[in-house]
């Protein structure tokens, strides 16, 4: 049977911009959503050997038969940056090289084309259809020939939905799903639906009536609120249901679609243009029979199971994951490579072999191995097995208020540029600031396409025009909108739990970072991040504890620079920060103010990110000489923290590296660039990282320890920076968080150091 698959290109290329934001070519051009999209289709091409690929995309004037009906239809969405448009021309340079068709249509949507072909390959009767999206409206579309790839994280993470799936997940038949839509409407679209009619409730009528027609016929049957809502929102449910609807008359036809064939050495240098090694080197020289021969490699010792990644080997394979949660002994090759030399990321492992003897050249680096990362990973495979609880309502009612804040935003701003323009378009906002409002250029960055608005020339600018702070809180929003908000339901399993993916090699230092999605990124000390994290709840009946280290790079600080002082404060149980302030500002403890702590506090944390003068001035709002003078006392009175950073530094140009208490090194090769600001990028990461990294590697240890103590009714299921996060029946909460209060602190009784963990509990993650 031939096999037909249509991907929506622009949200597949959307989800691949946010999960994959940063990367860049050497000259800045973005490449983020392209690398995103080019390894989804590594996965198609290697799991469904397509006959034909069609990507459909949204052309300019897609929406305007929906708009024609209903102006308001997708109205509110935030338009990405102007980033995201220029990676566009790449996106479809890669695609023609796949030698897949790119298809756009005037007055179609991307959603209309998918319908339309494979309505055409139901027809021919010899086709097996596959789509490739993240929109649940191509659920539609689903029949016993059409099957969907809803990608829910990374993109080899992907969820195969049938009409099994559909009827399972909505409580409903597929074919009343278009029905459901129109009765509880979609924020995302803005189609409007019955307001106050929500999914259950829509859910049930569908159950007791059928269909929407059923429904009105019978709205005399039905009591209550339920029918007043019903009553009142009928013309919106019919309206909802002619937005909703794909339209199958595309003008399109699957015959005119050349077959697909896979021509490696355009593919490869397509994406050697790109920088795209790592997925060069998957498909480079046979990527079946690499594959193949990986898996036959496993057992090199047969009392050891080998494998580049340990844990995405759990996750595909369970008779692998339950050997090695009982006790098997592993090797992880990726990791070892990383922990050898973390700054070669793109280059392949070597075998088991060769990195043991590797290692017996640097013993402390092997314990780093043995007892710290690879003990880990069979931990962290369970916390994301597990995942976390989201409340889906919770994220549907936060979407609309976010929506609505950058509508109101966006007016402001119109109102107080007197003017209006794309927000998101970097170019057009410079010209509003520096052409339009005639803002002064003093000090602002200039880059090839005029005056910058990046976030840094923005700040500089605040006092200069009230539109400034309401362009930083629009782009606060809309970052945490796109990249909270709107995704999380749609990450979600059928059981509403996100699974995030943690990795160690990642970053240098050793910490343990999250992706697809990004949750250790959710901001922590503001009310925005709090209004977020409150839509991660604990499970009926359970709880969320939550283990947060104290001031714990400090006390390390103090630690690696044997400061005795600060070690004796610490141990006292003094209050670092106002003892700080009093020693720094020269005045007795109990006449030291509120701001002088805070400047103090500031300092306290600043000082090991190398904070200068300007720096303590901002966070502090201090005088510029107030700030200078402060500084120069506060670095007398931490002396062994200053000579200590200035050590490190010397030892990262004379040896090439710096490490952590425990022997963790990472190379730092640019301390010596003729680059200033390469040199000082890699001068201020050589100073940070022997502190980062021992807390990564203490944090690491407490996780193992604490996964041991846990009972079974319990389970770890977050970690961010120095706090854990574990969700317990209601009933051990307190119990609970007694086991990981003592482990935490008694984690590392070689450090001369008294630890301190603060313990909270609550129904969601917002009350930590």
């Amino acid at each position: 049977m031939n096999r037909l698959v249509l991907i929506d290109g622009k949200s597949v290329f959307y989800r691949g911009y946010y999960a994959m934001g940063a990367l860049s070519l050497p000259d800045g051009t973005p490449t983020g959503g392209v690398y995103g999209f080019a390894a989804i289709a590594m996965e198609i091409v290697k799991k469904l050997n397509p006959t034909k690929v069609v990507v459909a995309w949204d052309s300019q004037t897609s929406t305007s038969k929906r708009k024609a009906l209903y102006q308001d239809y997708k109205a509110g969405r935030v338009k990405p940056g102007e980033d995201f448009y220029t990676q566009i021309p790449l996106l479809k340079e890669l695609i023609k090289n796949l030698g897949w068709s790119f298809v756009e249509l005037d007055d179609y949507e991307a959603d209309d084309i998918i319908g339309t072909l494979s309505k055409q390959a139901d027809k021919a009767g010899d086709w097996e259809t596959y789509i490739i999206s993240s929109d649940l409206d191509m659920l539609q579309i689903v029949d016993s020939n059409t099957h969907m790839w809803r990608i829910l994280k990374g993109f080899s993470n992907i969820e195969q939905i049938d009409i099994k799936e559909i009827e399972a997940k909505y409580g409903i038949k597929k074919s009343q799903f278009l029905d459901l839509k129109a009765l509880k409407g979609d924020a995302s679209d803005n189609i409007p639906g019955v307001p106050g009619i929500g999914e259950k409730t829509a859910a049930k009528l569908l159950n007791d009536y059928k269909d929407l027609d059923g429904i009105y016929e019978h709205l005399n049957d039905i009591s209550g609120s339920t029918r007043t809502k019903l009553e009142a929102g009928k013309d919106s449910a019919y309206l909802s249901k002619k937005l909703a609807q794909i339209m199958f008359d595309a003008p399109i036809d699957l015959n005119t679609i050349p077959d697909f064939t896979f021509n490696q050495t355009q593919v490869i240098e397509g994406l050697k243009k790109l920088q795209f090694n790592s997925l060069i080197r998957k498909i480079d020289n046979n990527v079946e029979i690499k594959k193949a021969e990986k898996k036959i490699e496993i057992n090199i010792d047969k009392n050891i199971i080998i494998d580049n990644n340990i844990k995405e080997l759990m996750h595909r394979d369970k008779n692998v994951a339950e050997k090695i949660l009982n006790g098997a002994k592993f090797w992880d090759l990726g990791q070892a490579a990383f922990l050898l030399n973390p700054l070669a990321r793109d280059e392949a492992p070597m075998d088991y072999q060769s990195e043991l003897q590797e290692f017996q050249k640097y013993p402390r680096l092997y314990n780093i191995y043995k007892d710290f990362d690879l003990p880990l990973i069979p931990v962290l495979y369970k916390m994301e097995k597990k995942g976390m609880l989201i409340d889906r309502a919770y994220f549907t009612k936060l979407r609309v208020e976010y929506g609505k804040e950058l509508v109101a935003l966006e007016q402001k701003i119109y109102t107080l540029s007197d003017t209006t323009f794309n927000i998101n378009s970097p170019i057009q906002l410079s010209e509003v600031l520096f052409t339009h409002l005639k803002l002064s250029t003093k000090g602002i960055k200039k880059t090839t396409r005029g005056y910058s608005t990046g976030a840094k020339e923005l700040d500089k600018l605040k006092s200069a025009h009230p539109v400034i702070e309401q362009i930083i809180k629009y782009r606060e929003t809309s970052k945490l909108l796109n990249t909270y908000v709107i995704p999380m339901p749609d990450l979600a399993d059928k059981d509403d739990r996100i699974h995030t993916t943690f990795t160690q090699n990642v970053t240098a230092t050793g910490r343990l970072s999250s992706k697809d999605p990004n949750l250790q990124n959710i901001p922590v000390r503001t009310e925005e991040g709090k209004r977020i994290r409150t839509g991660f709840i604990a499970t009926k009946g359970k709880k969320l504890v939550s283990a947060d280290y104290s001031q714990f790079e400090l006390r390390l600080a103090a630690v690696l620079a044997n400061d005795q002082n600060l070690i004796k404060d610490f141990n006292a149980g003094i209050d670092i920060h106002t003892k700080t302030a009093s020693e720094a500002f020269n005045i007795p403890l109990d006449q030291v103010t509120k701001s002088q702590r805070r400047a103090a506090k500031a300092i306290n944390f600043g000082i090991i990110y190398g904070m200068s003068v300007n720096g303590l001035a901002e966070a502090t709002k201090m005088s510029y000489i107030d700030a200078k003078n402060f500084m120069e006392s506060y670095q007398k009175l931490r002396s062994p923290i200053m000579d200590y950073m200035k050590k490190t530094l010397e030892k990262a140009r004379k040896d090439g590296y710096v490490e952590t208490y425990f022997g963790r090194r990472r190379p730092t090769p640019d301390v010596k660039s003729s680059n200033f600001l390469i040199r000082t990028a890699a001068e201020r990461a050589a100073q940070n990282m022997p502190i980062q990294g021992t807390e990564a590697d203490l944090m690491k240890r407490a996780m193992i320890n604490i996964d041991k103590k846990l009972p079974k009714t319990a389970d770890l299921i977050m970690q961010v920076h120095d706090s854990l996060i574990v969700e317990c029946d209601e009933k051990d909460a307190e119990k609970i968080g007694q086991i990981l209060k003592q482990e935490m602190e008694a984690i590392a009784p070689e450090l001369p150091v008294k630890l301190v963990v603060d313990v909270t509990i609550g129904d969601n993650w917002g009350e930590l």
